[in-house]
C-alpha cells in the first residue's frame, strides 16, 4: 500500500486534484481510497468524495497531527474494508509541520504495510506569484507565516491553477520560482486537466520509498496565532419552497453570502458549498483572489427541495462570519413561500476552547 500525504493552504485546489488523480489511477486498475481532514465536523470535501464514488473515511475534530491515532485507525478502516492499492490523506489547510508529526511516524509505525509514503504541498500560482513579487497577501502576518512554512516543508511542490495566469504571469511566476526553490521538486498544474495530472502521478510513482525528510523549525506560538487568525463555519441547510423556486434561492443566498463577506473585507481561506437537488449535487468553491466568482452563479432549474452544505474558512470572527450568515439566512426566510430548516451548526476558532456545535 502506497500512502500520499497532501497538504497545502486553504482553498489551493487539493480536493479536486485528489479526485481527478483517484479516477485516472482507477482507469489504470489501480484502487484508490482517501481521508478527509479538518477541524470542523461536515465535510464538503467527503461529500465530493462520495459524489465520485471514491472510497473515503474522515478525521474531524481537529487536523492528522492533532489526531494521528484517528488517522491510523482510518488507515486500518479503508484496508480492512476496501484494500486499496494508494490512499491520499489529504491535511486541513491550516496545518503545516507535517513531516514530523505525520510522515515519519507513519514510516516508523506502520513500515511492514507500507510500500511508499509521499509528501506533496499545494499552492495557489497566483498567491504565489505576489509572494515572490513582494506583494502582501491578504492574510495577516502570523497566518501568512503558516502559509510560507508550508512552502519551506513541501518536497514535491504543486503550483497549482496555473490556467487562471496569464501568459506574461505564468513565464514570471516560473522564473522567479526557479530562483527561489531551484533544490525542490515543482510542478506547475491544471488540475481539471488530466494529462497534467499525471505528470504528478508520474513523479510520486517514481518517490523512492527510503529518503530524507528534512524537518522544519516551527514557532508555535505564531503558528498557533495564524490559525486563531480564521474563523471556521460549518452549516447544514435545507431550503423548500411551495412554487419550486428552490434552486434559484440557493444561488442567490450563495451570490450575496460570498459578496457580503468579499465586501465586509474579509480575506477567504476557502469558502465551500455543496449543493444537492433533483438528480444534481456538486460544489462551488471561493477564494479571495477569485472575489468575482458570486457573479457567474446562474441557474435555472426548478425545485422544491435544495441540500446545502457550507464550510467557511475566513479571517474574521466566528461571531462577524455567523452573523453575516444569519443575516442571508434571514433574507431568504422572508420570501413568500420559502421554508429554510438549519439541521447542522458549527462555528469556532481552531484551538481554543467551547467551540459552538449545534444540531437544529
Amino acid at each position: 500500500m502506497k500512502i500520499h500525504l497532501v497538504g497545502g493552504f486553504l482553498g489551493s485546489g487539493k480536493t479536486t486534484a485528489i479526485a481527478n488523480v483517484c479516477k485516472i489511477l482507477s482507469d489504470k486498475g489501480i484502487t484508490t481510497s482517501v481521508i478527509t481532514n479538518d477541524q470542523g465536523q461536515c465535510l464538503v470535501d467527503s461529500q465530493v468524495m462520495q459524489q465520485a464514488e471514491i472510497p473515503y473515511a474522515e478525521v474531524t475534530g481537529g487536523c492528522f497531527c492533532c489526531n494521528y491515532n484517528e488517522l491510523d485507525s482510518q488507515i486500518n478502516l479503508l484496508q480492512k474494508d476496501y484494500n486499496p492499492d494508494e490512499i491520499f490523506a489529504e491535511f486541513v489547510g491550516s496545518c503545516t509541520d507535517l513531516i514530523a508529526t505525520v510522515l515519519k511516524p507513519l514510516l516508523q509505525y506502520r513500515e511492514s504495510d507500507i510500500e511508499q509514503v509521499t509528501f506533496s504541498s499545494f499552492v495557489d500560482s497566483q498567491l504565489l506569484l505576489m509572494h515572490l513579487q513582494g506583494k502582501a497577501l491578504p492574510f495577516k502576518d502570523e497566518t501568512n507565516y503558516i502559509w510560507e512554512k508550508q512552502l519551506e516543508e513541501a518536497e514535491i511542490l504543486i503550483v497549482n491553477k496555473v490556467d487562471l495566469l496569464s501568459a506574461t504571469d505564468f513565464e514570471s511566476l516560473q522564473t522567479l520560482l526557479n530562483s527561489v526553490y531551484a533544490s525542490k521538486k515543482v510542478l506547475f498544474q491544471n488540475s481539471l486537466d488530466y494529462n497534467s495530472l499525471g505528470k504528478w502521478i508520474a513523479i510520486i510513482a517514481d518517490s523512492p520509498k527510503i529518503q530524507e525528510h528534512n524537518v522544519i523549525d516551527i514557532d508555535y506560538e505564531k503558528y498557533g496565532a495564524g490559525e486563531a487568525n480564521l474563523a471556521w463555519l460549518d452549516e447544514e441547510i435545507e431550503i423548500l419552497t411551495q412554487n419550486n423556486t428552490s434552486v434559484e434561492h440557493t444561488y442567490e443566498f450563495i451570490r450575496q453570502l460570498s459578496k457580503d463577506i468579499i465586501d465586509q473585507n474579509m480575506p477567504i481561506g476557502h469558502l465551500k458549498f455543496y449543493i444537492k437537488y433533483n438528480d444534481y449535487s456538486g460544489k462551488i468553491s471561493y477564494t479571495t483572489i477569485l472575489e468575482n466568482d458570486y457573479q457567474n452563479l446562474l441557474n435555472n432549474e426548478i425545485s422544491d427541495f435544495v441540500y446545502l452544505l457550507v464550510n467557511a474558512r475566513i479571517q474574521a470572527s466566528p461571531d462577524e462570519l455567523r452573523k453575516i450568515l444569519f443575516d442571508n439566512l434571514e433574507k431568504v426566510k422572508s420570501k413568500e413561500g420559502v421554508t429554510v430548516n438549519e439541521k447542522f451548526l458549527s462555528y469556532f476558532k481552531p484551538g481554543f476552547p467551547n467551540p459552538v456545535h449545534r444540531m437544529i
